[in-house]
């Protein structure tokens, strides 16, 4: 087996036996990404003097006889929207593309380094991870490693891309919308939006999108995303988000046999149209899962209302709050046009507005949870389409559509668990995946389903893997 066919576990392990050295293993990943990355743009920044440094030092504490952490010698990329030692935090702007190498690490990005894993670059996100493609003016686009005229998807989609392809084991990204679910749904892997405030960031400045915005890891299975969570959760008294100390092991959980979920399938949500094919996928999933004994039922509509539009207008006042003071100088005129137009419609927002919003997205919380009672788990499509060519709009069925994810806001809205899981291939080549959305703090129930779904269904790569 080649290094990018284990998964994070086996890796870490094989390291710890000392099969294969961290610096062995830093140079290999550091190889795919010269090899791979040029035809999928996923990654945009590496400081390769950087991380062999930190790779060495680990075989000499090693050698030493030193403790490591459990992620020791694995290398891991981090999405260009956090800061990492070593290397710069563009935003994916024109505004930070000359930006200096950070010379501190996100909260998320530190712990994963105390466990011993290794920064080997930074992946690739829209501007300020505005959007659900991974599309700049300053790199290349994130493209689909399974054909890639298409997209990624966002604003994670750099890191979904490279996991994918196997040019890193696994990496940071965050979900504000969709921006876990989406790229991992677009590249066949396995993700997971977890319930707001458990995994938390630290500092005196509130997050771009705090009332939706969560962070995490990215891998390409189901277990491994699981074990890297349990690396990462916990509070943080900066967060006033975030949750209590979670005393469960994700990893472990997941595979001791808890009660049977009840399962709520939605092919829609009550809103939305959906593409065949991913529609037969999502059929598809829940008879297997009816199959295995899991009680399962179609749900009546469970919204009347796209909740993007909602989502829309509450973003737009976050960004305007980030980014208006630009509005009338030489910089804005630097920003994605589409962000650009956002900002000077958030700029309109008033405080009022912005609170009616918020209300009315309690409001929508309420109704959900309402509709989906006498379930625990609601599975449903990822995306209403499947991923476009770049720089062209989303279609379902052959017609062009501009929103083509507007199932995974949802899961924002109501800080509900969400994970997404790849349950059959389309025509076109690309993966077709599954939702599956929990109640609050359901973390366990929500990966145990996506697990059972990844089992049956199996772990898909596309060709570049194999290369």
């Amino acid at each position: 087996m080649e290094l990018h066919e284990l998964s994070v576990r086996e890796l870490a392990s094989q390291i710890e036996a000392g099969s294969i050295s961290a610096r062995e293993t830093t140079d290999y990943f550091l190889g795919r990404i010269e090899m791979h990355n040029p035809s999928l743009g996923a990654v945009v920044a590496l400081n390769q003097d950087f991380s062999i440094r930190i790779a060495t030092e680990l075989d000499n504490r090693r050698s030493a006889g030193e403790f490591m952490g459990p992620l020791a010698g694995v290398p891991f990329l981090i999405k260009d929207l956090e800061d990492c030692e070593g290397f710069p935090t563009t935003n994916g702007s024109a505004l930070f593309r000359n930006a200096p190498p950070a010379t501190t690490d996100s909260l998320l990005v530190e712990r994963l380094r105390r466990a011993g894993a290794i920064p080997i670059g930074k992946s690739n996100t829209p501007e300020f991870g505005w959007k659900g493609t991974t599309e700049n003016l300053i790199f290349a686009p994130a493209r689909n490693p399974y054909d890639n005229r298409r997209t990624a998807g966002g604003s994670s989609g750099g890191t979904a891309s490279a996991v994918a392809a196997g040019l890193a084991p696994f990496g940071t990204s965050s979900d504000g919308g969709g921006s876990i679910r989406i790229p991992a749904a677009a590249c066949g892997i396995a993700g997971l939006k977890p319930s707001t405030g458990r995994v938390p960031i630290r500092g005196d400045r509130a997050p771009s999108w705090w009332e939706f915005a969560t962070h995490g890891p990215m891998a390409r299975s189901v277990s491994d995303t699981a074990w890297l969570y349990d690396i990462c959760k916990g509070p943080h008294i900066d967060d006033l988000r975030s949750l209590p100390k979670d005393t469960s092991d994700w990893s472990v959980e997941i595979l001791a046999r808890g009660e049977t979920p009840r399962i709520g399938v939605s092919f829609d949500l009550g809103f939305g149209t959906t593409a065949a094919e991913i529609r037969r996928g999502v059929a598809k999933a829940a008879q297997a899962l009816s199959d295995a004994g899991y009680p399962v039922i179609e749900l009546p509509p469970l919204l009347d209302d796209a909740p993007a539009k909602l989502w829309v207008k509450i973003v737009a006042a976050y960004h305007a709050r980030t980014l208006g003071y630009l509005v009338g100088s030489e910089d804005f005129g630097l920003l994605d046009p589409g962000l650009a137009e956002t900002i000077e419609h958030g700029m309109n927002v008033l405080a009022r507005d912005f609170i009616g919003a918020l209300d009315k997205m309690w409001a929508v919380s309420a109704e959900f949870f309402r509709r989906v009672q006498g379930v625990d788990i609601v599975l449903c499509p990822t995306t209403a389409g499947l991923p476009p060519i770049v720089g062209e709009l989303g279609e379902i069925d052959g017609t062009p559509v501009v929103d083509w994810i507007s199932y995974t806001v949802l899961a924002n809205m109501t800080r509900t668990p969400a994970a997404t899981v790849r349950v059959g291939m389309a025509e076109i080549g690309v993966p077709i995946s599954a939702q599956i959305m929990g109640m609050r703090f359901s973390e366990i129930e929500v990966l145990r389903v996506a697990s059972f779904l990844e089992s049956h269904f199996g772990l898909a790569s596309p060709a570049i893997f194999a290369s």
